[in-house]
């Protein structure tokens, strides 16, 4: 699958941005805050309908947009993207809104279309498979464990519609449940008959939890396959990296059946009731699981080097490209951000190597052009951005 064209109104700092974009490699090179990194941006929240940056929706309408007589501002992404399949065109609009008074609020107003035709936020993941890789993805090794679990829920949303409506039930049901548990905790609540009142919250949660981690777990026994490879590639070692699910369900082994998750998830909530209740939360499921990853029996995160742990950053989300084009039959879409500025020549060779597959769409942003090597240089569209303004070479 490659992208077409992407055209922009009002985003970030783009007052108006129509861009046609061809299959192959693209560089975007010029100075630090151009604009280079909110194209990436742009086209990673029209797959996920999440930025990797904003921590509102509301911050991706430009500072200073205009909105109609009468409207607030907005912002209006649109992309249209040839797959195997067909073509698609998607669009969402992102717009302020305001009080009474016409003043501008903290809240935002997301319209989503597929074709035209307006959808759920939830129904545009997976139209447009991509893959982002960011300096900041070191955290994926170093970081808490909400960011390995996000790296699994990206990469199966994008695969699975399934997946992200059981996520996003799965979400809420542990909301739900905990506000029960605080409720309790508090003493706002009588405990009498508070199992009664769990039941059906446990039965939501383990069947949608069940679904989840099976997903998840198949999906890290497909990804060992892969990136350890991969890691031996980029890091010109001899020890594959290993990736193994952290379950906070215990009594589950190997790969087992949903049925089998589900039976466990219910007897561990019994178990850890008084827990619960005591601690106001849900202690145990995927919202709380882990990735850990090691070489041999050594922790990446932990005890790795600097470069063994930029190599394994690598290999995660290379493998999660396979994985995409495994299942899909499609390659994702490959966002590259500045990201050789942080490796070694011979990481930067490796992973130059990987982007340039028959039927894959790579773009690549970089401040300049001297750490590229001629071979990718001469097969690679180069386009300067400055000021928001793009100029091809």
């Amino acid at each position: 699958m490659h992208v077409t064209s992407l055209s922009l109104r009002d985003f970030r700092t783009y007052e108006r941005l129509d861009l046609a974009l061809e299959p192959g490699t693209t560089l975007f090179y010029g100075p630090n805050a151009a604009g280079k990194t909110t194209i990436l941006e742009a086209l990673f929240y029209l797959a996920t309908t999440r930025s990797p940056r904003a921590g509102a929706d509301r911050e991706l309408v430009r500072w200073d947009a205009q909105g109609d007589i009468g409207t607030p501002p907005f912002a209006r992404l649109l992309c249209e993207v040839k797959r195997s399949d067909g073509k698609v065109r998607l669009e969402v609009v992102v717009q302020r809104r305001a009080d009474d008074e016409g003043q501008l609020t903290g809240a935002s107003l997301k319209t989503v279309r597929i074709d035209r035709r307006a959808v759920r936020a939830l129904d545009l993941v997976g139209n447009l498979r991509v893959v982002l890789f960011t300096p900041a993805d070191l955290a994926l090794v170093t970081g808490a464990p909400a960011e390995r679990r996000r790296y699994l829920d990206v990469t199966l949303s994008q695969l699975n519609g399934r997946y992200v409506r059981t996520l996003s039930h799965y979400q809420k049901v542990v909301q739900q449940r905990n506000s029960l548990l605080r409720a309790w905790r508090e003493r706002r609540r009588p405990l009498r008959g508070a199992d009664d009142e769990l039941a059906f919250w446990d039965r939501e949660l383990t069947l949608s939890g069940a679904y989840v981690l099976h997903e998840r777990l198949a999906a890290v026994a497909e990804l060992n396959t892969l990136i350890g490879p991969i890691f031996c590639q980029v890091s010109a070692g001899d020890t594959p990296l290993i990736a193994a699910y952290q379950s906070t369900v215990a009594g589950l082994d190997g790969l087992p059946d949903e049925r089998a998750i589900e039976a466990a998830f219910l007897a561990n909530l019994a178990r850890i009731r008084d827990d619960e209740i005591g601690r106001g939360q849900t202690l145990i499921g995927p919202h709380r699981d882990d990735l850990l990853l090691s070489m041999g029996s050594i922790s990446v995160g932990t005890y790795g080097s600097r470069g063994q742990q930029r190599s394994a950053t690598l290999a995660l989300k290379l493998g999660e490209a396979e994985l995409m084009r495994a299942r899909a039959g499609d390659a994702p879409v490959l966002l590259l951000d500045d990201l050789l500025s942080e490796l070694d020549a011979e990481r930067r060779s490796h992973l130059l190597a990987a982007l340039t597959q028959p039927g894959q769409q790579t773009l690549v942003t970089a401040t300049g052009m001297e750490d590229f090597d001629a071979a990718f240089l001469a097969q690679a569209k180069k386009i300067r951005v400055e000021n928001g303004r793009l100029y091809p070479s």
